[in-house]
């Protein structure tokens, strides 16, 4: 080989190795570059991980919230309708009693005075005496007819419809006695002692069926089996 080989080997060698550790040096530093950006896009993916994580709880939270203010506020409505109707239903019952003893009270009074006027008659007594206790069941009468004008409107019709039996029957009661004073032998008229004594018997039957009838009326008004079911 000549000398001029050996110097152009020579010379290819020294590039070879100058280019081989060129690309030495600039491996380290692509990898590196390489590996940083890796390591920040890590960290942003990583913080926009965190930022939606963040978003979706503050979401979760803002929904709890409103849920547990909806929730809140129907249960309020709930019990403000529930003791509305129970209140209602209190107001109900406290009038209706009011007007089935505005009823009762002068119904037990003419039932009271025509009983002493028959009492009278009976004995043959002053008749005025008689006349007196007939013209107070009369005056109750007249209560007794206001009273059942106002069931009418209180109700229910279960009621109204026995209240009628108790003034029919008084008012039947009051006529015999009447015609019984007003009879020549009223002392010892067999016929109207008999029919007094069935009056007495059917007035006293229909004011105690008008009071049982009341009394489940009230009842039912503390809390009307409707309401009872819509509550639940």
């Amino acid at each position: 080989m000549s000398l001029h080989d050996r110097r152009a080997g020579t010379a290819h060698g020294s590039v070879d190795e100058h280019r081989d550790s060129r690309e030495q040096r600039i491996l380290p530093v692509e990898f590196t570059f390489i590996h940083r950006h890796k390591t920040e896009q890590r960290r942003q993916n990583l913080s926009v991980d965190q930022g939606i994580a963040a978003l979706l709880g503050a979401a979760v939270g803002v929904l709890g919230t409103v849920s547990a203010s909806a929730i809140s506020g129907w249960s309020g409505r709930q019990q403000i309708r529930t003791q509305s109707i129970v209140d209602h239903a209190q107001w109900r019952r406290q009038s209706r009693r009011d007007a089935y003893s505005a009823f009762l009270a002068p119904a037990h009074e003419a039932r009271n005075a025509l009983k002493r006027a028959a009492r009278t008659l009976i004995n043959g007594a002053d008749v005025e005496a008689a006349h007196r206790q007939l013209q107070v069941a009369h005056d109750s009468l007249g209560e007794v007819q206001a009273a059942w004008a106002a069931l009418a409107v209180e109700g229910p019709e279960s009621v109204e419809q026995v209240a009628n039996g108790v003034k029919t029957a008084l008012h039947s009661m009051h006529t015999t006695l009447l015609a019984w004073r007003d009879s020549p032998e009223h002392p010892h008229n067999v016929k109207f002692v008999e029919r007094h004594a069935v009056e007495v018997t059917l007035v006293a039957e229909r004011i105690g069926t008008f009071a049982a009838t009341a009394r489940a009326a009230l009842d039912e008004a503390t809390l009307p089996v409707g309401t009872r079911q819509r509550l639940n």
